[in-house]
């Protein structure tokens, strides 16, 4: 593992090298933005199937890269499944709280910092003391069951805590990389670039949507805008299809409020979508906040 990682370390830096080395002796100034398609923006995303997908490649992370960091924090719950996962869980409904990508944007410094104070205090718990020294829920008048020590991640050595942070190690990856997003939306150069990120009004009404829209009509049935129709049509009832798939799964008390929120979408059909952009948005976020709410129980109990 360690080979593999300094091999790497050295292909980066060769290719850095080689970069640097190229644009110094074509007298040529370095991108602005840290992309593979250079002449891809946001005005070649609608122009067909592959300048969209160059465009992805190229700002992928600069788009979902949020989503991309909280889809991490799920998996670094479900993965550990102990104390720390209980954290991540406190941390995550904290952060979507904020609700607004502006506001969250404002608190993510901070969840940075909490992500990798928590992973270095991991690492000093791996280490342990010295193993003249015994620790105190081992050496007490009624130590701690090993089941409670492995859940609260304690060093111990008898059985010692799981080393492996790969799943915490590609959270903070994904999250300090969301960090570098939230400040490189605000320059203009980048935004005339990828576009911006700027959260649609809630106070827009659905029917009047299409004088907010710069592009044109995507109903020209080229392979592009099947694709659109596809998300924008039938995407909705596929998150109903999960949601109806993740309550009839199991069968226990947590299940029934994917249960309601399912038959409800789908008592209203597509006219919820007709709605006001703030109920639309008030109905999804109540959904997120039940569901972060069941990752944290789950994992507590």
């Amino acid at each position: 593992n360690h080979l593999m990682v300094l091999g790497l370390l050295v292909f980066e830096a060769t290719v850095h090298r080689h970069q640097l080395y190229f644009r110094l002796r074509n007298d040529l100034k370095p991108p602005s933005f840290s992309v593979i398609f250079q002449f891809i923006t946001r005005q070649h995303l609608d122009h067909g199937v592959l300048p969209c997908v160059k465009y992805f490649i190229n700002f992928g992370f600069y788009k979902f890269g949020l989503e991309i960091s909280l889809i991490m924090a799920v998996n670094v719950i479900g993965q550990r499944m102990d104390f720390y996962a209980l954290l991540h869980s406190c941390a995550l409904l904290a952060v979507l709280s904020r609700r607004r990508r502006k506001a969250i944007g404002e608190v993510w410094p901070k969840y940075c910092c909490f992500t990798a104070g928590l992973m270095v205090f991991q690492y000093l718990l791996c280490i342990g003391i010295p193993p003249a020294l015994c620790y105190p829920w081992r050496t007490a008048v009624q130590p701690l069951n090993s089941n409670v020590i492995k859940w609260f991640y304690l060093p111990d050595f008898a059985m010692r805590p799981n080393p492996s942070f790969i799943f915490d190690h590609l959270l903070l990856l994904c999250s300090s990389l969301q960090w570098q997003v939230f400040v490189e939306e605000n320059r203009a150069a980048v935004r005339l670039l990828a576009g911006d990120n700027v959260e649609i009004s809630r106070n827009l009404d659905p029917c009047s949507f299409n004088q907010f829209i710069p592009v044109d009509n995507f109903l020209h049935c080229s392979y592009l805008d099947m694709v659109k129709v596809f998300v924008y049509s039938y995407f909705f009832w596929l998150v109903l299809c999960l949601i109806f798939i993740t309550g009839t799964t199991r069968i226990n008390i947590f299940c029934l409020g994917y249960l309601v929120a399912c038959f409800y979408f789908m008592l209203f059909g597509g006219s919820v979508l007709m709605q006001p952009v703030r109920y639309i948005l008030r109905l999804w976020d109540w959904l997120i906040a039940y569901t972060c709410f069941v990752i944290a129980m789950k994992n507590l109990l």
